[in-house]
């Protein structure tokens, strides 16, 4: 279990089921919680809420909860954790959108349809375009751009594409023995070179320094770029079927 402090008072974090006293009832569904009630978090930690308020929004009040570490609205995307905030009285924690965005470990149901268009062949501003809530061409390429780079969006995109791949007989065996063709006989081939690192990465060879890879292509890997799957689409031939 964890402590922290709140104007004084010390509150308690149950990081297991085990540590949370026979007296406390937890309620499983954080959203339904008023102030005093422990309720489980999204990270599976148990933690009590101090704070329950709204705010006043045109289409309507937006509710929200505080606990001793973070402010949080009650929305059904919302991942509610019991990582401490800097500042726990602000939604963001004093973090920026973009580090909000980029940090959030959970997807929401909008960024599984992201996922969803980009795997079927869409660019990322135009899957933006469809899976949220905006026509400005200009804001969704903007925030299509810094969504594919995390990770969590990257993971997805390589876990919709495996099927394609495997439809393609695109296994870890073409990709190192095409490696090692191009590394012994190519003298100009970058662009091959690069597109078969591309496909190492989707398919996620995570140790890029094995004996395995080394043995096959006869030299070590020195590590694949974070854009790997930036521009990943469905092949033509697969998505018309």
């Amino acid at each position: 279990m964890r402590y922290y402090k709140v104007k004084g008072i010390k509150h308690t974090v149950y990081e297991h089921k085990q540590e949370v006293p026979p007296h406390i009832d937890v309620i499983t569904n954080w959203r339904m919680g008023n102030i005093g009630d422990w309720v489980l978090a999204d990270d599976k930690c148990i933690i009590q809420i101090l704070r329950k308020g709204a705010m006043l929004r045109k289409n309507g009040d937006r509710a929200y909860i505080g606990t001793c570490t973070g402010t949080f609205l009650v929305l059904q995307d919302t991942f509610m954790d019991t990582d401490r905030r800097t500042n726990i009285y602000s939604f963001g924690g004093d973090s920026t959108p973009e580090q909000v965005v980029a940090n959030r470990r959970k997807m929401t149901a909008n960024e599984e349809l992201f996922v969803t268009y980009v795997s079927q062949g869409l660019s990322p501003e135009d899957a933006y375009v469809k899976a949220f809530p905006t026509n400005n061409k200009q804001y969704a390429r903007m925030k299509a751009v810094n969504l594919i780079k995390t990770e969590r969006i990257k993971t997805a995109v390589k876990e919709e594409l495996k099927p394609i791949l495997q439809e393609l007989d695109i296994d870890e065996k073409m990709v190192l023995e095409n490696i090692k063709i191009v590394a012994q006989t190519a003298e100009k081939d970058d662009t091959k070179l690069k597109a078969l690192f591309k496909l190492s990465d989707i398919l996620d060879l995570e140790d890029k320094n094995s004996a395995k890879v080394q043995q096959i292509t006869g030299v070590q890997f020195q590590g694949l770029t974070d854009d790997m799957i930036d521009n990943a689409h469905r092949p033509k031939e697969i998505e018309n079927e």
